[in-house]
């Protein structure tokens, strides 16, 4: 499944073609990514983003997680997904990364911004989390910039390189979304 952001600007849904350009494109960011995320460290070769891959199929079959490349230009730029869906009380989390030589130009925000609307238009969601460290200052631009609001901190929430980070905790419900964000 493919999100079409604008003419220049894609979501698409990782498959097995996206592999390589992954591994290398996450490869090329290990130290900057490697300060936020946890799986960084773990990823040792192109196999690694093949498991991640697999996996994420089989929860996209089972509607609980939908992982996405992020696609400019032509070009495989960064990641982003919905996680954790707990269909029941109508929640998902939002999480994303993009490619340092790329940050900076909006991307990531408006790869957000489609995948809130996605998460409340189509997929009926309530609720809507991003997480981030309280240090990755321009992670949290995106949260803030689209209007949610900071429920609180989540102390040593992550253990990420060998050492656990406090982490913001952010949301959005549908009611807020729809009401800053009507259609012209």
């Amino acid at each position: 499944m493919t999100i079409s952001i604008d003419p220049q600007m894609l979501l698409e849904i990782v498959d097995d073609s996206h592999a390589q350009q992954l591994y290398e494109l996450a490869e090329r960011n290990r130290d900057h990514l490697g300060k936020w995320l946890p799986w960084v460290n773990h990823m040792q070769s192109v196999d690694f983003i093949k498991g991640f891959i697999a996996s994420s199929k089989k929860k996209a079959a089972e509607k609980t997680d939908f992982a996405y490349v992020i696609v400019y230009q032509g070009q495989m730029v960064g990641r982003i997904g919905i996680y954790n869906i707990d269909h029941q009380n109508k929640i998902g989390a939002i999480g994303y990364w993009i490619a340092t030589e790329f940050e900076g130009k909006g991307l990531t925000m408006r790869a957000c911004q489609e995948l809130v609307n996605y998460c409340f238009t189509y997929l009926g969601l309530n609720r809507v989390e991003i997480k981030c460290g309280t240090e990755n200052h321009r992670s949290r631009q995106i949260p803030e910039r689209l209007g949610f609001k900071l429920e609180g901190i989540i102390r040593e929430g992550e253990h990420v390189n060998g050492r656990f980070i406090d982490l913001y905790s952010f949301s959005m419900l549908k009611k807020e979304w729809l009401a800053n964000n009507k259609p012209d």
